[in-house]
C-alpha cells in the first residue's frame, strides 16, 4: 500500500522524488509500455533507419559526385544536382515523419500513463496491438502546437539577425563577437521562457477536452512558477537519456563516421572500399538502435509525467493555503 502510495500521480514532490519514481515506474512497467507502443515504436525505428541511410550514404555520394565534377569540369551536370534536391526534400519528409511517428508512440505511452492518472494501476494490455486514436490525435497536436509556440521565437531572431546582414552590414562591422554574444543570450532567454511548455503540452494532453491554446493562457504561469524543478527533471534526465543513448547508437555513429571517412577519401583518389551491402547493413543498424533508443527516451516522458502530477499537487496546496488565509 505504501509502495502504491508513492507513485501515486498527485503528490508534491521535490525533482529527486520525481526523478526517483519516475525511473521505478518506467522499469516496473516497462512490459506494459513494450506492449502498447511496440509497432508504433517500430515504425519510428524505420523512418529512422531510412533517414540514417540517406544522411549516411545517400548525402554523401552525390555531395562526392558534385564536388568531382567541380573539380574536373569546373562545373556540374544538372542531374546530380536535381537528385540532390530531391534528396534534401526527402530529408525533410523524413524527419517530419520520425517526430510524427516518435508523437505516436509516445502517446500509446503516455496512454497507459492517463490510465494511471485515472485509476492509479497501469494494465498490461490484452493484446499486441492496441492503440488509443483519440489521445494519438491530441498528443501528435500538442506536440505540433509545442514546437511551433518554442521554436517562433528562434525563427524570429534568425529573421532578425538576417534583415540586419541584409539591409545594414556596416553595423555588424567589428562587432561580430558582440552580435554572436547578444543573439546566443537572446536564445537562452527563449529556450528558458520555454520550459514551461513541458507542464502545458502535459496537462492538455491528460486533461482533455480544453484546446492546447486555452491550456497555455490559463497554465504557462504555473509552469513558470515551477520553472526551477521543470529545470532539474529536464536537464538530469535529458543528460541521463543522451548518455545512454550515446551508448546504443554507437554502431550507427561509427558506421556514419566510417562512410563520412570513406567519401572523403574518394575525393583525394583514394577507392571508396565500401561493401556492396553498405545501404542495407546501414539500414537495419538504424533502424535496431533506434528502436532501442526510442524506450531509452521514453524515461523523459515518465519524468515530465510525474513532474506535472507534483506540480498540480503544490498549485492545489496554494490554491488552499490562499483560500485559509
Amino acid at each position: 500500500m505504501d509502495k502504491q502510495q508513492d507513485t501515486d500521480l498527485l503528490k508534491a514532490r521535490s525533482y529527486r522524488r520525481v526523478l526517483t519514481v519516475g525511473f521505478r515506474t518506467f522499469t516496473e512497467h516497462f512490459r506494459a509500455f513494450f506492449k502498447a507502443s511496440w509497432q508504433m515504436a517500430l515504425l519510428y525505428a524505420i523512418t529512422c533507419g531510412a533517414l540514417g541511410t540517406l544522411t549516411a550514404i545517400r548525402i554523401p555520394e552525390l555531395t562526392t559526385v558534385i564536388m568531382q565534377q567541380v573539380t574536373a569540369y569546373q562545373g556540374v551536370y544538372i542531374e546530380p544536382l536535381l537528385q540532390y534536391s530531391s534528396s534534401i526534400l526527402v530529408l525533410l519528409l523524413l524527419l517530419l515523419l520520425s517526430v510524427t511517428t516518435l508523437s505516436l508512440g509516445s502517446a500509446t505511452i503516455l496512454a497507459k500513463l492517463k490510465e494511471h492518472k485515472d485509476t492509479g494501476c497501469i494494465s498490461t494490455p490484452p493484446s499486441w496491438l492496441t492503440a488509443s486514436p483519440r489521445l494519438m490525435g491530441r498528443t501528435l497536436k500538442g506536440v505540433f502546437a509545442t514546437l511551433l509556440v518554442a521554436l517562433l521565437p528562434f525563427l524570429l531572431v534568425l529573421a532578425l539577425i538576417v534583415v540586419i546582414v541584409k539591409t545594414q552590414p556596416d553595423m555588424l562591422h567589428g562587432r561580430l563577437i558582440t552580435a554572436l554574444t547578444t543573439a546566443f543570450i537572446m536564445c537562452v532567454v527563449t529556450a528558458a521562457l520555454a520550459l514551461p511548455l513541458m507542464h502545458v503540452l502535459m496537462k492538455y494532453i491528460m486533461e482533455p477536452p480544453c484546446s492546447f491554446w486555452k491550456t497555455l493562457r490559463k497554465h504557462y504561469s504555473s509552469g513558470m512558477r515551477h520553472w526551477g524543478m521543470l529545470f532539474l527533471v529536464f536537464f538530469v534526465s535529458t543528460l541521463t537519456v543522451q548518455l545512454v543513448q550515446l551508448v546504443v547508437m554507437l554502431p550507427a555513429h561509427i558506421l556514419n563516421i566510417a562512410s563520412q571517412t570513406a567519401y572523403l577519401g574518394l575525393l583525394k583518389g583514394d577507392p571508396l572500399g565500401m561493401p556492396s551491402y553498405i545501404n542495407t547493413l546501414t539500414f537495419v543498424t538504424f533502424t535496431l538502435c533506434c528502436f532501442i533508443a526510442f524506450y531509452v527516451s521514453q524515461v523523459m516522458l515518465v519524468h515530465n509525467y510525474y513532474a506535472y502530477g507534483a506540480i498540480e499537487a503544490k498549485e492545489q496546496e496554494r490554491k488552499e493555503l490562499e483560500i485559509n488565509i
